[in-house]
């Protein structure tokens, strides 16, 4: 268990800095759009597509540490209305369903990244499935910050129990 723990952790460091990096290199594509159009009065027009992409892979890049480090909007009015002893599982009712609906990203992700695969982005000259395949792709990273969250869940809960008894 320590080693799958450790593993996960490394996964959720290592994606937060690369999401952390595609932010600053969408940021430099961005600027670098606005320098080729106001300036030099030539768009570089690619720029703005890829700054896209790189967006959409920081998005769902960072979908893992922020479940890992408690970033996504917590519901927890009805965790809250249950005794201690139950609350355990809302969250592991929750931890389920998140689960789910990474599981439905994965595989519908995945779907639709072999979809497209033949669409090719205008500017760029690439397959749109490289967009795409951040969905199943973040997904999966995304599995390790949520067994991570519920990990520290439980073994919060654990503590709780055992100091209130």
């Amino acid at each position: 268990m320590s080693v799958l723990i450790k593993v996960s952790d490394i996964i959720i460091r290592l994606t937060h800095y690369l999401a952390a990096a595609m932010l600053a290199v969408a940021a430099a594509l961005v600027f670098y759009q606005v320098l080729t159009r106001f300036i030099l009065n030539d768009a570089a027009v690619w720029s703005e597509v890829l700054a896209r992409a790189v967006i959409v892979w920081g998005v769902f890049l960072i979908m893992g540490p922020a479940i890992r480090h408690g970033k996504m909007i917590p519901i927890d009015v009805l965790r809250s209305l249950l005794p201690q002893d139950k609350q355990i599982w809302i969250i592991r009712i929750v931890t389920a369903a998140i689960a789910l609906f990474l599981c439905i990203l994965i595989w519908y992700g995945y779907k639709m990244t072999l979809r497209v695969m033949n669409q090719q982005v205008a500017m760029l000259n690439v397959s749109v499935a490289w967009f795409y395949v951040a969905i199943p792709v973040g997904a999966v990273l995304a599995l390790p910050g949520l067994f991570l969250a519920h990990v520290d869940a439980e073994r919060g809960h654990l503590n709780h129990t055992e100091v209130s008894e």
